[in-house]
C-alpha cells in the first residue's frame, strides 16, 4: 500500500514535469496508458496465458474504464494549473463522493454519522480552497469532478473485482483509458521533446506499478487497516513537489488535508465495520460467507475456451436441477428428443443421451 501511494503521489509530479515541456495533458494521458499497456501485456500473458485477454464482463469493464478515464482526464488537465499539495488534499474527497453516489444510485442507507463525516469532509475542502479569502482556481472544479468520477469508480470496482481476474482488470483498464484519451489528443497534438517522452515513459511504469500494488494490498488486508496509509500520498507529494518543482505547501492546505482525510477515513472504516457485521450475520444464519471483492479478483481463475464451455454446461445442469430445465424438460441428467417444454399428452419424452458432471 505504501508503494502504491508513493507511485500515485509521484504520478502527478511527473505529469507536471511532462506538461512543462510543452506536451498537452491529453497527450500525457494517452501515452501514460499506452506505455502501461506495453508493460502489462507481456507480464500478464506470461503469468496466466492468453486466456486473460477474454473478460467475463466486458460491459462492466468498459463502464469502469469510462469512469476511470474521466477521472484521469480531468485530473491531468488540472495538474499544470494548481499546486500538487492542493490537488492531493482535494483529491481525498473520493470516499465522500463514493458514499453519496452509493446512497443515490444503490439506495444505501445514510445515517447521521455518515452525513456528519461528509459535512466535515466538505469543510476540509473549503479550508484548502478558502472561497472569499482568495480567488478560486478554475482547476478546483476539475479536481472535484475527478474525485466524483473516482468515487463512482470505487462503486463499480466493488462488483468488478468479484467477477474478473486482477490481471484482466489491469489490462483492460489501460486499454480503455488510452482509447478515451486518443480522440481528444488528436486535436491538440504537438510533437513531444526527448524529455517529454522520458517523463511519459516513467508515468507508464508508475501507472502499472501503482494500480497493481493497490489491488493486491486490498486483497491482503481490510480497508479500515489500509486507509490510514493512504494519507502517505500527501507528505510524499509535498516533499516531491518541493524538491522537484520548488512548490511550498501552505499551512491552510495541511489543515484542510487532515480534515478531509479524517472524514474519508471514518467513512471507509464505518463501511468496513458494516460489511464485517453483515458477514457475521450470514455466518450465524448458516449462510456462506462471501470473499472480499479484492481477494476474489486475485483468486478468480483465468478460463480457457474449453473451461468456459464447461462452466456454461455446469450452469445449465444447476438450472435444470432447480426445475428450470427449459425446453429440455425437467430432468437434469438427460437431453430429450423433443424441443418442446413439455411432451405431448400420453407420450413420455425419449432420452437422447445422458450428461454426466462437467469435468
Amino acid at each position: 500500500m505504501l508503494g502504491a501511494c508513493g507511485m500515485f503521489a509521484f504520478n502527478s509530479i511527473f505529469v507536471k514535469l511532462a506538461a512543462n515541456t510543452g506536451v498537452h495533458p491529453f497527450q500525457i494521458a494517452f501515452f501514460r496508458n499506452f506505455f502501461a499497456f506495453l508493460i502489462i501485456l507481456p507480464m500478464v500473458t506470461a503469468r496466466n496465458g492468453f486466456g486473460v485477454l477474454k473478460p467475463n464482463r466486458p460491459g462492466l469493464l468498459a463502464f469502469r474504464g469510462m469512469l476511470n478515464g474521466g477521472a484521469m482526464m480531468t485530473w491531468f488537465y488540472a495538474v499544470p494549473l494548481m499546486a500538487i499539495t492542493d490537488l492531493t488534499a482535494i483529491g481525498f474527497t473520493g470516499p465522500i463522493w463514493a458514499t453519496l453516489l452509493a446512497a443515490v444510485f444503490l439506495g444505501e442507507r445514510m445515517r447521521l454519522r455518515r452525513w456528519t463525516a461528509i459535512a466535515i469532509g466538505v469543510l476540509g475542502a473549503l479550508i484548502v480552497v478558502r472561497p472569499g479569502f482568495q480567488e478560486i482556481n478554475s482547476a478546483v472544479y476539475l479536481v472535484l469532478a475527478s474525485s466524483a468520477c473516482w468515487g463512482a469508480t470505487l462503486i463499480v470496482i466493488r462488483r468488478l473485482t468479484s467477477v474478473e481476474h486482477v490481471d484482466t482488470i489491469l489490462l483492460y483498464q489501460s486499454v480503455a483509458m488510452a482509447l478515451i484519451a486518443a480522440g481528444p489528443m488528436m486535436f491538440v497534438w504537438t510533437t513531444p521533446t526527448l524529455e517529454g517522452w522520458l517523463w511519459m515513459g516513467v508515468l507508464g511504469a508508475l501507472a502499472m506499478g501503482a494500480h497493481s500494488l493497490h489491488v493486491r494490498a486490498f486483497a491482503m488486508q481490510e480497508v479500515s487497516a489500509l486507509q490510514p496509509l493512504d494519507f502517505a500520498r500527501f507528505p510524499i507529494s509535498a516533499v516531491g513537489a518541493y524538491f522537484m518543482l520548488g512548490e511550498v505547501m501552505s499551512s491552510w492546505t495541511l489543515v484542510g488535508a487532515v480534515v478531509v482525510f479524517g472524514a474519508g477515513f471514518y467513512i471507509s472504516r464505518r463501511e468496513a465495520q458494516v460489511r464485517k457485521a453483515e458477514a457475521a450475520s450470514r455466518k450465524a444464519g448458516g449462510q456462506p460467507d462471501f470473499p472480499t471483492p479484492a481477494s476474489s479478483a486475485l483468486s478468480t481463475p483465468v478460463l480457457t475456451t474449453a473451461a468456459r464451455r464447461n462452466e456454461r454446461r455446469r450452469a445449465f445442469l444447476e438450472r435444470a436441477a432447480k426445475g428450470r430445465g427449459g425446453q429440455w424438460g425437467p430432468s437434469p441428467t438427460h437431453l430429450y428428443a423433443t424441443a418442446r417444454p413439455k411432451g405431448r399428452r400420453g407420450l413420455r419424452p425419449r432420452p437422447r443421451r445422458p450428461i454426466g458432471p462437467a469435468e
